[in-house]
């Protein structure tokens, strides 16, 4: 049988968010570096005009001697990182006035404003103006190049404090979850450290997330119907063993006399006794099974709505060549039009465990009436007999396992404890009283099983 492969939900969950985190920090990223690479072009483009604006004006106001010797003490010190020159225009013509170290010159066809072109074996953006009179015109420009080393530099010194924040998040997220899953790790704790033998709720005092709080109210509805469940199979297995015990010593004392005896009388008197004792176990062994079956929390069972008329009558047509065998009258009266939540399984052992009972106590020649009404506030199938009856302080008693009436009878004590159990399970209720009334002006012992208000109109 092969095993379903687990998996750490803190190592995917980890997982998970520091991917998004690391895509939303790419893209981040992405973003920066373009918008620097922008905003460096901008900030450039208004250096290049503004070096040119200021060479027209040293230009046009005479001083391009002394302009040219502090361009080249400054060129000694350090490279310009722009490259220019100064055009004058004189008698029609235009002559170049200065033009910057390691530069022969730029290619004609530069336009006035902003333009790029090829220069020196690489591509250049330039910027022109000149005076109004047209006088003096000046050329500045910059390589590509240069450029884009300048906007990745800006770029990058943005980046760098993004790039060591990236692993300070990851590790913000596996603090973050690891800190979000101890009260899950605290649940687990508790179910594993539960006594298998003594099922106790897990502690509803301590607090824990609303996501994670309806994991411990399930645990607890569960611990407690396994509770149940072990103390019915506890209970059922003592009154088990206890209501065996009797049927089986009765039945080996009635082998032994069987096998002592001396005369055939006495022979057949014991085994007639051991084929009884038979029966009586038959019969407790399968009320046993129909208790365990029905037994167990099974309220999570699918229940339908469904007319009981039906499984009434048929209950009834099925028990009544027992009835004539007895000399007893039985009378059914099913009302149609009832509407009961109920599994029909269910029904059938109900009605058949109450009409049993009324079978088994009423006595030879009893009146025993079932009817299955319908009233406002619900449906009520009861069966009533003018048998001995039972007193009124031991039917409250009727209805607990093992518990028999005061009249001798075959039976072992569960029908009236399986019809209890089912009502339970059903939403109904069983009542328990006296039954029609005898010739003496007594009464006999009545069973009425009430469901719940479900009735529906006929």
């Amino acid at each position: 049988m092969s095993e379903t492969a687990s998996y750490s939900l803190r190592r995917r969950l980890v997982w998970l968010l520091t991917s998004a985190v690391a895509t939303i920090w790419l893209l981040s990223v992405l973003v920066v570096y373009q918008r620097a690479h922008h905003e460096a072009d901008e900030l450039l483009d208004k250096q290049l005009k503004q070096v040119a604006e200021t060479l027209l004006a040293i230009v046009a106001g005479g001083e391009v001697e002394h302009f040219v010797e502090e361009l080249q003490e400054h060129d000694e010190r350090g490279p310009v990182p722009i490259a220019f020159e100064v055009w004058h225009g004189k008698h029609g013509r235009m002559r170049r006035l200065v033009t910057s170290a390691g530069h022969d010159g730029f290619e004609s066809g530069v336009k006035t404003g902003f333009s790029e072109h090829p220069h020196q074996g690489s591509h250049w953006r330039f910027y022109a103006v000149q005076d109004g009179d047209a006088e003096y015109r000046v050329i500045v420009g910059q390589a590509h190049d240069a450029r884009e080393r300048l906007a990745r530099e800006m770029g990058l010194s943005l980046l760098i404090p993004a790039a060591f924040a990236l692993p300070l998040m990851a590790l913000a997220v596996w603090w973050g979850v690891g800190r979000g899953m101890r009260p899950v790790n605290e649940v687990a704790r508790q179910v594993a450290a539960l006594d298998p033998q003594r099922m106790a709720p897990l502690d509803e005092g301590a607090p824990l997330p609303r996501e994670i709080e309806p994991l411990r109210n399930a645990l607890n509805t569960l611990i407690q119907r396994v509770g149940e469940a072990f103390e019915n199979e506890r209970r059922f297995t003592a009154d088990a063993a206890h209501e065996l015990r009797t049927p089986l010593a009765a039945l080996k004392v009635q082998a032994q006399v069987a096998r002592r005896a001396q005369t055939s009388e006495s022979q057949q008197h014991a085994l007639t006794q051991v084929v009884a004792g038979v029966d009586r176990m038959t019969h407790l062994v399968e009320q046993l099974l129909t208790l365990a079956r029905v037994d167990p929390a099974s309220q999570g069972a699918a229940a339908e709505r469904i007319d009981p008329a039906d499984t009434v009558a048929a209950v009834c047509a099925e028990l009544s060549p027992l009835a004539l065998q007895r000399g007893q009258h039985l009378v059914a009266d099913a009302a149609r039009g009832c509407s009961v939540a109920m599994r029909e399984a269910w029904l059938r052992i109900a009605v058949r465990n109450l009409l049993d009972n009324a079978l088994r106590y009423a006595g030879e020649g009893a009146h025993i009436e079932v009817r299955l009404a319908r009233s406002d506030s619900g449906c009520a199938l009861s069966v009533a007999d003018d048998g001995p009856g039972v007193a009124s302080d031991l039917r409250s008693r009727l209805s607990a396992r093992f518990v028999r009436g005061e009249t001798e009878g075959e039976g072992c004590g569960l029908g009236l404890s399986i019809v209890a159990r089912i009502a339970a399970l059903s939403h109904g209720q069983l009542l328990l009283g006296e039954g029609l009334e005898r010739p003496d002006g007594g009464h006999g012992f009545a069973a009425t099983l009430r469901f719940g208000a479900t009735a529906a109109p006929a």
